[in-house]
């Protein structure tokens, strides 16, 4: 039972992904996100036999059906991602776990489980949607950020059994102001050279979503992996010392490894440190 929740929620996952693929275009180009979905190389309407996550990339051969022109791999790539992102955060929320009591229990277990699962898919798409448009352009997209912490902040304020204390809901919200608040003094003391404006937000989205210590875990993998990364580039003279890496990805990157380490991470810690 377990493995088939997986499986659906799964492919929900690469659904939002061919979406998040065509809102980061559409956002992109400054194109309205009405109308049908189009080859960006020929403009040609596709069909709905065209639009299947993954299957109609490999299916077509990476090729338009129309003018034959290569697809990027990027399309693909962000619906598995999706995919991966959305059954994580079900998984490591609980809500995998929900779905599975609330199949044999009754209907009010049914739509807590929706709604989590609903709530966990706005984030979850909006992550991927900003790492995406940050790593291509450098910018975050604010208002998405803000519709994903509103969503965070339901998310972690509802479960299986109604609403949970403040206790719990202060733990995310004092992780938001804390992560946010490092970020926005390195942001005003750089001018911004060091630090965007966006990369403040999406700290505030990222302590809302995780807490402590989960935010800490997903702060210093961001911080190390990006280094790391950034190092690698200017050895390689991909890029120069003083050039701006986009340091979005990185963040949400370390959301999924807080997600599914940071207990794990904790409580190794209790146990050499404090026996």
């Amino acid at each position: 039972m377990v493995f088939i929740i997986c499986f659906y929620i799964f492919v929900l996952g690469l659904v939002l992904g061919s979406f998040v693929n065509a809102l980061e275009y559409r956002v992109d180009e400054k194109i309205s996100v009405r109308g049908r979905s189009f080859c960006p190389k020929c403009k040609h309407q596709l069909s709905w036999y065209d639009l299947f996550p993954v299957f109609s990339w490999l299916l077509l051969k990476g090729r338009c059906r129309y003018c034959e022109e290569p697809i990027s791999a990027q399309y693909p790539i962000v619906e598995i991602l999706s995919g991966l992102s959305l059954a994580t955060m079900a998984y490591a929320f609980g809500i995998i776990e929900q779905f599975q009591f609330a199949l044999g229990g009754q209907l009010q277990d049914i739509y807590y489980s929706i709604t989590s699962l609903f709530l966990v898919a706005i984030v979850s798409t909006i992550l991927v949607l900003v790492a995406l448009h940050d790593y291509k352009t450098g910018y975050v997209l604010s208002s998405y950020v803000y519709v994903a912490a509103f969503a965070a902040l339901l998310l972690v304020s509802f479960t299986g059994n109604g609403y949970v204390g403040w206790s719990v809901l202060s733990n995310h919200i004092y992780a938001s102001l804390g992560t946010a608040l490092p970020f926005a003094v390195i942001w005003a003391f750089s001018r911004g050279k060091w630090m965007g404006a966006g990369d403040i937000e999406l700290a505030l989205l990222i302590g809302l979503l995780l807490g402590w210590p989960a935010t800490l875990v997903s702060m210093y993998f961001a911080f190390i992996v990006g280094s790391v990364v950034g190092l690698m580039l200017v050895a390689n003279k991909r890029t120069k010392l003083k050039s701006e890496i986009a340091f979005g990805p990185f963040l949400i990157a370390g959301v999924y490894f807080a997600l599914l380490f940071s207990q794990q991470i904790a409580d190794g810690y209790v146990r050499i440190f404090l026996g």
